[in-house]
């Protein structure tokens, strides 16, 4: 990583602001070739090394900014899609799971904060909200704040480190780590908790369901003994 990130910087520093604005789109669309953390990093490292407390702040704000509207984009993206998806099948697969929680639970929306801060399908969960209609407000909001702690995480980690690369090389891979376990863990509780909750669906609509046979039996039987 220390090589990537080193010619990353290279690269961005004659443009730091310009880039901050430009980079998160094309992020978005070939992550794979600069990954997003690697980008945030790079940026904390550039503010840290800037002269001017306005220029870091700016380089900060233009990351934000630009995440912040391209993530819109992705968000009525999903608004398009759906009423759309049935003709993208492979779109629909890798939704389903997100699209299931956001449809069942409010409180899932919350979700995005660690997938917009750790690589667990940020953009799964940012384009399905727009496929389950979350109202914007809510979204924006959430959106937001995963930004904010997103930042705070990897261009803080650029920043705090950026006076020994080699150091922050070991740190920022070590994070990912440490980021990844904690994101497998929180979608095993997730499932765990949705698992659960589909199980008490399911029960109460077979109790549901032989409360309404026997309603009809009685029913029968009454009428039977009307007529008769």
């Amino acid at each position: 990583m220390l090589s990537h990130l080193t010619d990353l910087i290279i690269w961005l520093e004659p443009h730091a602001f310009l880039l901050a604005f430009a980079l998160p789109p094309v992020i978005r669309v070939v992550g794979h070739w600069i990954p997003e953390e690697l980008f945030m990093v790079a940026m904390g490292v550039l503010a840290a090394r800037t002269d001017s407390p306005g220029v870091a702040a700016g380089i900060f704000g233009a990351v934000v900014i630009s995440h912040f509207a391209t993530d819109q984009a992705v968000y009525l993206a999903g608004r398009w899609l759906r009423p759309r998806l049935g003709r993208f099948p492979r779109i629909e697969v890798r939704l389903r799971s997100v699209t299931d929680r956001l449809a069942n639970s409010p409180t899932a929306l919350l979700g995005l904060v660690p997938a917009r801060v750790l690589p667990v399908g940020r953009g799964a969960w940012l384009a399905a909200c727009g496929v389950v209609q979350v109202p914007w407000p809510r979204f924006a909001a959430v959106d937001l704040a995963a930004l904010v702690v997103h930042l705070a995480v990897w261009s803080g980690l650029g920043w705090w480190f950026a006076g020994d690369l080699r150091r922050l090389s070991a740190s920022a891979d070590a994070g990912k780590v440490v980021g990844t376990w904690l994101a497998v863990a929180l979608i095993l509780a997730i499932s765990a908790v949705t698992v659960w909750r589909s199980r008490e669906r399911r029960t109460a609509d077979a109790v549901a369901g032989e409360d309404r046979l026997d309603l009809r039996a009685r029913t029968s039987d009454n009428l039977g003994r009307s007529r008769s």
